[in-house]
Protein backbone atom coordinates (compact mmCIF):
# COMPACT_ATOMS: atom_id res chain seq x y z
CA UNK A 1 0.00 0.00 0.00
CA UNK A 2 1.17 3.51 -1.20
CA UNK A 3 1.45 6.24 1.06
CA UNK A 4 -1.50 8.13 -1.23
CA UNK A 5 -3.82 4.87 -0.38
CA UNK A 6 -3.59 4.99 2.98
CA UNK A 7 -6.46 6.36 4.76
CA UNK A 8 -6.59 10.13 5.67
CA UNK A 9 -7.06 10.39 9.29
CA UNK A 10 -10.31 11.31 10.68
CA UNK A 11 -10.93 15.24 12.24
CA UNK A 12 -11.23 12.83 16.07
CA UNK A 13 -7.89 11.04 15.47
CA UNK A 14 -6.05 14.23 14.28
CA UNK A 15 -7.15 16.06 17.32
CA UNK A 16 -6.59 12.93 19.19
CA UNK A 17 -2.59 13.11 17.93
CA UNK A 18 -2.55 17.14 18.75
CA UNK A 19 -3.89 16.96 22.01
CA UNK A 20 -1.40 13.71 23.20
CA UNK A 21 1.33 16.46 21.06
CA UNK A 22 0.27 19.58 23.14
CA UNK A 23 0.47 17.47 26.30
CA UNK A 24 3.29 15.89 26.21
CA UNK A 25 5.19 18.75 25.21
CA UNK A 26 3.60 20.65 28.14
CA UNK A 27 4.66 17.87 30.65
CA UNK A 28 8.09 17.58 28.93
CA UNK A 29 8.54 21.64 29.98
CA UNK A 30 6.84 21.19 33.15
CA UNK A 31 9.58 18.37 33.87
CA UNK A 32 12.25 20.51 32.92
CA UNK A 33 11.11 23.90 34.74
CA UNK A 34 10.80 21.63 37.97
CA UNK A 35 14.09 20.42 37.52
CA UNK A 36 16.34 23.46 36.53
CA UNK A 37 14.15 25.76 38.46
CA UNK A 38 11.59 24.31 41.02
CA UNK A 39 14.28 24.14 43.87
CA UNK A 40 15.81 27.64 43.35
CA UNK A 41 12.33 29.19 42.56
CA UNK A 42 10.95 27.62 46.27
CA UNK A 43 13.35 28.47 48.63
CA UNK A 44 13.70 32.24 46.52
CA UNK A 45 9.71 32.41 47.43
CA UNK A 46 10.98 31.30 50.99
CA UNK A 47 12.93 34.35 51.38
CA UNK A 48 9.91 36.69 52.29
CA UNK A 49 12.47 39.36 52.58
CA UNK A 50 14.20 38.89 48.86
CA UNK A 51 11.28 38.15 47.52
CA UNK A 52 9.87 41.40 48.88
CA UNK A 53 12.94 43.66 47.56
CA UNK A 54 12.23 41.85 44.30
CA UNK A 55 8.69 42.77 43.38
CA UNK A 56 9.28 46.27 44.96
CA UNK A 57 11.59 46.15 42.06
CA UNK A 58 8.67 46.46 39.68
CA UNK A 59 6.88 49.44 41.71
CA UNK A 60 3.33 49.70 40.46
CA UNK A 61 3.82 46.39 38.35
CA UNK A 62 4.63 44.21 41.71
CA UNK A 63 1.01 43.62 42.57
CA UNK A 64 0.06 42.43 38.77
CA UNK A 65 3.33 40.26 38.70
CA UNK A 66 2.56 38.04 41.87
CA UNK A 67 -1.08 37.53 40.29
CA UNK A 68 0.82 36.26 37.07
CA UNK A 69 3.12 34.29 39.48
CA UNK A 70 0.28 33.43 41.64
CA UNK A 71 -2.04 32.13 38.47
CA UNK A 72 0.81 30.09 37.17
CA UNK A 73 1.11 28.43 40.55
CA UNK A 74 -2.17 27.18 40.35
CA UNK A 75 -1.70 25.63 36.70
CA UNK A 76 1.48 24.34 36.85
CA UNK A 77 2.86 23.28 40.34
CA UNK A 78 6.32 24.22 40.23
CA UNK A 79 6.33 25.42 43.54
CA UNK A 80 3.46 24.55 46.22
CA UNK A 81 1.27 27.40 47.03
CA UNK A 82 1.33 27.93 51.03
CA UNK A 83 5.05 28.77 50.84
CA UNK A 84 3.69 31.84 48.32
CA UNK A 85 0.84 33.01 50.18
CA UNK A 86 3.19 33.60 53.06
CA UNK A 87 5.24 35.29 50.95
CA UNK A 88 2.04 37.31 50.07
CA UNK A 89 1.29 38.22 53.48
CA UNK A 90 5.15 38.96 54.42
CA UNK A 91 4.95 41.99 51.09
CA UNK A 92 1.08 42.88 51.24
CA UNK A 93 -0.38 42.17 54.58
CA UNK A 94 -3.06 39.85 55.55
CA UNK A 95 -5.73 41.08 53.11
CA UNK A 96 -4.29 42.41 50.04
CA UNK A 97 -2.19 39.51 50.42
CA UNK A 98 -5.09 37.56 50.34
CA UNK A 99 -7.49 39.82 47.17
CA UNK A 100 -4.21 39.12 45.26
CA UNK A 101 -3.71 35.37 46.11
CA UNK A 102 -7.48 35.29 45.34
CA UNK A 103 -7.48 36.78 42.13
CA UNK A 104 -4.58 35.08 41.10
CA UNK A 105 -5.94 31.20 41.90
CA UNK A 106 -9.01 32.12 40.33
CA UNK A 107 -7.21 33.24 37.04
CA UNK A 108 -5.36 30.25 36.99
CA UNK A 109 -8.57 28.62 37.24
CA UNK A 110 -10.15 29.53 34.44
CA UNK A 111 -7.17 28.74 32.39
CA UNK A 112 -7.08 25.03 34.00
CA UNK A 113 -11.18 25.08 32.66
CA UNK A 114 -10.25 26.54 29.46
CA UNK A 115 -7.92 23.67 28.97
CA UNK A 116 -10.28 20.97 30.31
CA UNK A 117 -12.83 22.42 27.71
CA UNK A 118 -10.55 22.93 24.54
CA UNK A 119 -8.85 19.25 25.17
CA UNK A 120 -11.72 17.42 26.85
CA UNK A 121 -11.40 14.15 28.62
CA UNK A 122 -8.62 12.98 26.29
CA UNK A 123 -6.35 15.29 28.58
CA UNK A 124 -7.35 14.42 31.75
CA UNK A 125 -6.54 10.24 31.01
CA UNK A 126 -3.23 11.09 29.51
CA UNK A 127 -2.23 12.21 33.26
CA UNK A 128 -4.61 10.68 35.97
CA UNK A 129 -5.57 7.30 36.02
CA UNK A 130 -9.17 6.32 35.26
CA UNK A 131 -10.05 4.83 38.68
CA UNK A 132 -8.77 8.49 40.29
CA UNK A 133 -11.65 9.92 38.19
CA UNK A 134 -14.20 7.58 38.85
CA UNK A 135 -13.44 8.37 42.35
CA UNK A 136 -15.08 11.56 41.88
CA UNK A 137 -18.20 10.61 40.27
CA UNK A 138 -20.46 11.64 43.22
CA UNK A 139 -19.78 15.06 42.44
CA UNK A 140 -22.11 14.73 38.91
CA UNK A 141 -25.11 14.51 41.03
CA UNK A 142 -25.87 18.25 39.97
CA UNK A 143 -27.98 18.76 43.32
CA UNK A 144 -25.03 17.40 45.69
CA UNK A 145 -22.12 19.08 43.53
CA UNK A 146 -22.45 22.64 45.10
CA UNK A 147 -22.10 21.39 48.72
CA UNK A 148 -19.58 18.97 48.69
CA UNK A 149 -17.14 21.20 46.54
CA UNK A 150 -17.73 23.82 49.01
CA UNK A 151 -17.09 21.55 51.59
CA UNK A 152 -13.43 19.78 50.01
CA UNK A 153 -12.51 23.32 48.92
CA UNK A 154 -13.17 24.44 52.67
CA UNK A 155 -10.87 21.87 54.12
CA UNK A 156 -7.03 22.37 54.32
CA UNK A 157 -5.05 19.95 52.09
CA UNK A 158 -7.57 18.43 49.52
CA UNK A 159 -6.80 18.39 46.29
CA UNK A 160 -8.18 21.43 45.15
CA UNK A 161 -6.41 22.10 41.65
CA UNK A 162 -6.92 18.82 40.83
CA UNK A 163 -10.66 18.86 41.29
CA UNK A 164 -10.74 22.19 39.52
CA UNK A 165 -9.45 20.07 36.22
CA UNK A 166 -12.87 18.18 36.50
CA UNK A 167 -14.83 21.55 36.51
CA UNK A 168 -15.54 21.21 32.90
CA UNK A 169 -16.86 17.86 33.19
CA UNK A 170 -19.22 18.39 36.26
CA UNK A 171 -22.97 19.47 35.87
CA UNK A 172 -22.33 22.83 37.47
CA UNK A 173 -22.15 26.50 35.42
CA UNK A 174 -18.62 27.90 35.54
CA UNK A 175 -19.70 30.84 37.30
CA UNK A 176 -21.04 28.79 40.00
CA UNK A 177 -17.79 26.71 40.96
CA UNK A 178 -15.82 29.83 40.85
CA UNK A 179 -18.17 31.57 43.28
CA UNK A 180 -18.27 28.06 45.26
CA UNK A 181 -15.06 27.18 45.05
CA UNK A 182 -13.44 30.97 45.45
CA UNK A 183 -15.22 31.47 48.63
CA UNK A 184 -14.44 27.93 50.53
CA UNK A 185 -10.79 28.85 49.51
CA UNK A 186 -10.54 32.00 51.75
CA UNK A 187 -10.11 30.54 55.33
CA UNK A 188 -7.01 28.27 54.44
CA UNK A 189 -5.52 30.80 52.26
CA UNK A 190 -5.70 33.56 54.59
CA UNK A 191 -4.40 32.03 57.30
CA UNK A 192 -1.11 31.64 55.61
CA UNK A 193 -1.00 35.38 54.70
CA UNK A 194 -1.82 36.32 58.47
CA UNK A 195 1.35 34.40 59.15
CA UNK A 196 3.22 35.73 56.85
CA UNK A 197 2.07 39.16 57.69
CA UNK A 198 3.01 38.35 61.43
CA UNK A 199 6.77 37.70 60.07
CA UNK A 200 6.77 40.76 58.42
CA UNK A 201 5.77 42.89 61.89
CA UNK A 202 8.81 40.55 62.93
CA UNK A 203 6.39 38.46 65.52
CA UNK A 204 7.56 35.58 65.08
CA UNK A 205 5.74 34.19 67.97
CA UNK A 206 2.45 34.59 66.24
CA UNK A 207 4.02 33.56 63.09
CA UNK A 208 4.74 30.19 64.60
CA UNK A 209 1.27 29.47 66.35
CA UNK A 210 -0.76 30.40 63.03
CA UNK A 211 1.71 28.01 60.92
CA UNK A 212 1.40 25.02 63.81
CA UNK A 213 -2.33 25.53 64.23
CA UNK A 214 -2.66 25.76 60.82
CA UNK A 215 -0.48 22.36 60.42
CA UNK A 216 -2.93 20.74 62.89
CA UNK A 217 -6.04 21.07 60.96
CA UNK A 218 -4.13 21.00 57.63
CA UNK A 219 -3.59 17.06 59.29
CA UNK A 220 -7.00 16.79 60.58
CA UNK A 221 -8.59 18.03 57.72
CA UNK A 222 -6.78 15.26 55.39
CA UNK A 223 -7.58 12.39 57.50
CA UNK A 224 -11.36 14.02 57.46
CA UNK A 225 -11.52 14.24 53.99
CA UNK A 226 -9.85 10.93 53.40
CA UNK A 227 -12.59 9.15 55.50
CA UNK A 228 -15.55 11.33 53.90
CA UNK A 229 -14.32 10.66 50.35
CA UNK A 230 -13.42 6.72 50.90
CA UNK A 231 -17.76 6.87 51.60
CA UNK A 232 -18.84 8.61 49.10
CA UNK A 233 -17.25 6.52 46.73
CA UNK A 234 -18.65 3.84 48.11
CA UNK A 235 -22.17 5.28 48.07
CA UNK A 236 -22.14 5.91 44.59
CA UNK A 237 -20.13 3.32 42.96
Amino acid sequence: MTIVEKRAKSPAEIKKIAVISVCALAAAAFIFVYARYGSALLAFVRDEAAFKAWLEGFKGGGAVLFVIIRAVQTVVKIIPAEPLEIAAGYVYGTWYGLALCMLGTEIGSLIIIGFTKLFGMKMLDLFVPKNKLESFSYLRDSKKAGPLLFLIYLIPSTPKDFITYLAGFINMKITTFMLITGIARIPSIITSTWCGSQLGAQNTAAAIAIFAATAVIGLLGTLLYKKYNDRLVKRFA
